[in-house]
């Protein structure tokens, strides 16, 4: 009986390494289809213009047409003004995909009026100023004519506004350029704030990432006045190199339809700011920093007393203990508790724009977005427990997690 239970014990082992060697079978079979389409090369789309038979005719973002064939399974699915998929020699028709009505990939991103104005920006003074100074008299006709009056010549006016900001993670810089639009709308000019994400408009398709670049102004034009806000401006900008690559081809191509759109002249994005944010700003193209107008670093708080104020500021939007604020404020002895848990958090950050010869080195413990998430857990957690206000030990508490979560490495 024990040698009978011995084999049906081999034997259901055996089956189910039979299983997994069929299933390592299938993933084996899935990797090599995988290589052999990286293989080939990216895959071009391009827009159908004819249809003749087996035949279409097809231009690629270039300009480039080419005759190709429909295969027999995509005969009646290939329709005049269709995005077409082509095979990498471009001789055949390998997909085809359905366009959206217009404006439905990137509508969504459209923020009207924002609910942040320049009340709203704290610490960061003489930074909003030189940002106000770059974009706000192209959203603002009052602006504008002020500027206006003080140049004789008018073609000093045709630049339009182009601003990079850059800095460390968390210290304002969407917050910002989202104020000049919220506080521009509260005066009336009814203005939009479009953010996109530098990884948002790159795509597998070759030639799509520039048609994304060319949407995207196109629907700030049309919702002007607009702040076009592209965050991690570095995962599209990169320094051009020789590239002998679709994949290649495509990162250049994609840059050179920005600096199309970024162009010269006032009139090609008239009552629009387009505004770049980034947090290695050395790596951007040349060409690109030459053509934006204005840079501007936004630093991290460097003082005790800069802290104190983004805690005053955050804490007087949260219901509060008695013993946790005076007059609305942050009370003294609370501080400085929370400041001998923050300040050995150690931060440095260091960035250069070779272009502009600009170099900097920052060495900070915690950043506006940090403070914002110390308070936000604190009210979070009060209310999770039945509480209706933030006491001292709920802050305390909420600011020793800050500080025992580990540091990522210095940006550079």
């Amino acid at each position: 009986m024990r040698r009978y239970d011995d084999i049906m014990s081999l034997e259901r082992e055996l089956m189910r390494k039979e299983r997994e060697i069929e299933d390592l079978r299938m993933e084996l079979k899935r990797c090599y289809s995988i290589i052999e389409e990286l293989k080939q090369g990216m895959r071009p789309i391009g827009i159908v213009h004819e249809v003749r038979g087996n035949n279409a005719y097809v231009e690629l973002p270039g300009g480039q047409v080419y005759e190709v064939t429909i295969p027999p399974y995509l005969l009646g699915k290939v329709m005049p003004e269709m995005d077409a998929v082509l095979s990498p020699n471009k001789g055949t028709i390998v997909n085809v995909v359905e366009k959206p009505k217009e404006r439905s990939i990137w509508a969504h991103k459209v923020e009207k009026a924002p609910r942040v104005t320049y009340e709203d920006i704290v610490g960061l003074e003489d930074e909003l100023r030189e940002f106000k100074k770059a974009v706000e008299w192209v959203i603002d006709p009052m602006a504008r004519k002020k500027r206006e009056q003080v140049f004789s010549d008018p073609r000093l006016l045709e630049e339009a506004g182009s601003v990079l900001l850059f800095g460390p993670p968390g210290t304002g810089k969407t917050y910002m350029a989202k104020a000049v639009a919220g506080s521009c709308s509260l005066r009336g000019y009814g203005t939009s704030f479009i953010k996109i994400e530098g990884y948002e408009i790159v795509s597998k398709w070759l030639g799509q990432s520039a048609k994304n670049i060319r949407e995207i102004f196109k629907l700030a034009r049309e919702v002007a006045p607009s702040i076009l806000f592209i965050d991690e401006v570095d995962a599209i900008g990169r320094a051009r190199i020789e590239v002998t690559t679709d994949a290649g081809r495509d990162v250049q191509g994609m840059l050179n339809q920005m600096l199309v759109e970024l162009g010269e002249g006032f009139d090609l994005n008239r009552n629009m700011v387009v505004v770049f944010a980034t947090n290695f700003p050395a790596v951007i193209d040349p060409a690109l920093m030459d053509r934006i107008k204005k840079i501007i670093y936004v630093r991290p708080p460097r003082t005790k007393d800069e802290v104190k104020r983004l805690f005053d500021f955050y804490v007087s939007k949260v219901r509060a203990a008695p013993d946790l604020c005076k007059n609305g404020k942050l009370s003294e002895s609370v501080y400085e508790e929370i400041w001998g848990i923050l300040r050995t958090r150690k931060r440095i950050y260091e960035a250069s724009v070779p272009t502009r010869q600009l170099k900097v080195r920052d060495t900070y413990c915690i950043t506006p977005r940090d403070v914002k998430n110390v308070i936000i857990e604190a009210a979070t957690d009060a209310s999770f427990d039945g509480e209706g206000y933030v006491s001292v030990e709920r802050l305390l508490e909420s600011a020793r997690n800050l500080a025992k979560e580990p540091l990522a490495e210095n940006v550079v």
